[in-house]
């Protein structure tokens, strides 16, 4: 019975010891373990490592432990920690698990443990963005807002300026759409589209789609879900989205081959001089063509009714089940902070989320002007459950329009009929 009993308690101290995500040693030091999707990426992990150190260095008596699965895998990973009661205090939160996240009701009180006066420091539309049913389940820690990435020495040979419309966007790629060694042949063209059937090229038409006024999924006032995929302005998007290529002629031949890797390539290689992306795509660029760093700048994406972006952001979620949640939201607070959030703002593109640090003079100039802007146009994620198979039937629709196996009005009558019938499956 004795022997019973010892061993009992061995094995609750051994429970007691490795439950909870964090651990506290005898001597006071607490081992704060963290799932990042960003410490294996390539500049990130070493930036992110660095502010580790940082702070560690800060507080001696924290020790940082990273544990690294692949962003496609984080997901995943964090519902088999959950259902195994083995989730790190932090973790990384994809934008499209938020739904999932919320529903599954792991993370701790996050703004009360940020505290009213910090929450006040956040740019309240990356804020908002966060949020599930009010419900804040991440911290955000930077922002990919897209806009259009172009060229600011071409624009200047050219006189081109800004295009605020999608009239006047079109007057520009006009203008940017050269034969540059008067062979005959165009070789050069204004803009890298995305025109593959991927979830690149659908994400980046519903950004334009939704400038004309649209929006492809929502709830209305009783609930039921509805779409304005049947309307004549979204029918109107896909038609100026389309005739680039198919009558304008303003992008490189075979949009539907390109998917983002290769809208990049063309990019890099001076094929085309406008490209629709994120901040995170800047370093990229430059590190692919060192000849294109000082030539680059940014602007909001045109608009036909209103201006349209998403916010891209990316941070962490305390585990409702840390011993040491307040140390992690410490330690959140210092990623976030000002002089931390410009220094890996500039060394990745990733935007601050806080006003302090993305009111830096940084961040206002032709390069990341039109990204700042973007971020008071970011619309909140979709919680569409269908919404995949409902952006499958969009990418379709394009796709067909500019293989040229489809017409206008066929494509756009065949995606009405599949995104009817996906709502009616979800009501």
């Amino acid at each position: 019975m004795k022997r019973f009993l010892v061993m009992s308690l061995v094995c609750l101290l051994s429970i007691g010891l490795f439950a909870g995500g964090a651990s506290e040693k005898d001597d006071g030091t607490i081992t704060l373990r963290i799932a990042s999707a960003m410490v294996i990426e390539n500049p990130e992990g070493g930036l992110e490592q660095t502010l580790a150190d940082k702070y560690m260095e800060l507080h001696p008596n924290v020790k940082i432990e990273f544990i690294s699965p692949p962003a496609v895998e984080v997901s995943k990973r964090i519902v088999t920690l959950a259902a195994s009661d083995d989730l790190p205090d932090m973790f990384f939160v994809p934008t499209d698990f938020m739904p999932q996240l919320y529903s599954m009701d792991i993370v701790a009180d996050l703004e009360g443990l940020l505290g009213d006066e910090w929450l006040a420091g956040y740019n309240e539309n990356l804020l908002n963005d966060v949020k599930m049913n009010g419900k804040m389940v991440m911290v955000p820690w930077y922002a990919s807002p897209y806009a259009v990435i172009y060229r600011l020495d071409w624009f200047q040979q050219l006189g081109l300026t800004i295009p605020k419309t999608w009239t006047q966007f079109l007057d520009v790629a006009k203008k940017m759409t050269r034969d540059t060694n008067s062979d005959g042949v165009v070789d050069t063209w204004a803009f890298s589209m995305v025109g593959a059937r991927n979830n690149s090229g659908e994400q980046r038409f519903v950004l334009i789609s939704r400038s004309f006024g649209t929006d492809e999924i929502y709830r209305n006032s009783s609930g039921v879900w509805e779409s304005d995929i049947d309307s004549p302005a979204f029918k109107k998007a896909l038609q100026y989205f389309t005739e680039l290529s198919t009558v304008h002629k303003v992008v490189p031949p075979g949009p539907v081959e390109v998917d983002y890797a290769k809208s990049m390539e063309l990019f890099t290689s001076q094929k085309t001089g406008m490209i629709l992306s994120g901040p995170h795509s800047l370093g990229f660029i430059t590190r692919t063509n060192p000849a294109l760093k000082g030539n680059l700048g940014s602007f909001v994406i045109p608009m036909e009714i209103n201006h349209a972006s998403i916010s891209g952001v990316g941070g962490y979620a305390i585990a409702k089940t840390s011993r040491n949640q307040e140390v992690a939201a410490d330690y959140l607070k210092f990623i976030t902070s000002k002089e931390n959030a410009i220094w890996f703002g500039q060394n990745t593109g990733r935007m601050p989320t806080r006003t302090e640090a993305s009111s830096d003079p940084y961040f206002s100039s032709d390069l990341f002007s039109g990204f700042l802007e973007a971020m008071s146009y970011c619309i909140p994620s979709k919680t569409f459950p269908a919404y995949p198979i409902l952006m499958d039937t969009i990418g379709e629709a394009y796709s067909t329009i500019l293989a040229g196996s489809s017409s206008l009005d066929a494509a756009f009558n065949r995606m009405v009929e599949k995104s009817t019938a996906i709502l009616k499956e979800n009501n």
